[in-house]
């Protein structure tokens, strides 16, 4: 059984753990500077950043926003010595408990680890969205990525696609899409 606990501490042993995990497991193209990282766990009340305990042991952590009538995942990670034991999948529901539409960004199926990172979405309910999105960087000077949207507990519509990047470019990324390109 998976137990989730909100962290709203960045001094806290349980945030360290989190961003140590995050930063090994995360390009540093995939998450913003860690001094922004802090303030959203101590200032922003809709930003959730969960660390995720199988038998009072740390395994993974997830980190959400709440998005109107959306969730939006920004990231999971669970330890590598844990992967593969049901473990993310069980953090997954424990989001989808709680929250009705989700959606995440994930990376383009290129290779095997790509492909599977799909699949195991896939298994856990979430649809892949074929409309080619780009992921904004998350500090000035950063790469954009190529990536896809996944969604679950809604349909992948063009409607519901616009929806969650106007959402998720100005929420997350603090961008106007016109601005990735300048």
């Amino acid at each position: 059984m998976i137990t989730l606990t909100r962290i709203t501490a960045p001094d806290s042993e349980a945030y360290r753990f989190t961003e140590e995990l995050l930063t090994a497991t995360f390009p540093r193209d995939e998450y913003r500077d860690l001094d922004e990282q802090r303030a959203n766990v101590a200032l922003k009340e809709n930003f959730h950043l969960m660390l995720a305990c199988h038998n009072n042991a740390p395994v993974g952590f997830v980190s959400y926003w709440e998005l109107g009538e959306m969730c939006y995942i920004e990231h999971l990670a669970t330890l590598p010595s844990v992967r593969g034991k049901g473990h993310g999948k069980a953090i997954i529901e424990e989001i989808q408990k709680v929250a009705e539409n989700i959606v995440l960004e994930v990376e383009e199926p290129t290779d095997e680890t790509t492909t599977r990172r799909i699949g195991f979405y896939r298994r856990a309910g979430f649809s892949l969205c074929a409309i080619p999105y780009t992921q904004p960087p998350y500090r000035k000077g950063g790469n954009t990525l190529p990536m896809l949207l996944m969604f679950s507990g809604q349909e992948c519509s063009r409607e519901n696609y616009e929806k969650a990047k106007k959402a998720i470019y100005s929420n997350i990324y603090n961008y106007k899409e016109q601005e990735i390109w300048q």
